[in-house]
């Protein structure tokens, strides 16, 4: 499973946390590449590599100031 994590930085509370079928996550990732190319920090090749070379645990920690928003992408 791949797991994404929004968390508000100002209450800490989850703002969204979904699992997503590995057989999905291939077209995901192309689909947010292309949908948010400015999404600093997150290097999709990068994660996609991860997901490749079977590589486990947090592949993702960004905060995000501007919006108050920690996102973090786990595989499980």
């Amino acid at each position: 499973w791949f797991r994404v994590r929004v968390t508000d930085l100002r209450t800490g509370k989850n703002k969204m946390n979904i699992n997503i079928p590995m057989a999905l996550v291939d077209v995901g990732i192309r689909m947010g590449a292309r949908f948010v190319p400015e999404a600093e920090g997150i290097h999709f090749e990068q994660v996609r590599d991860a997901l490749r070379s079977g590589q486990q645990g947090k592949i993702v920690d960004i905060e995000d100031a501007q919006d108050e928003e920690r996102v973090e992408i786990f595989v499980e």
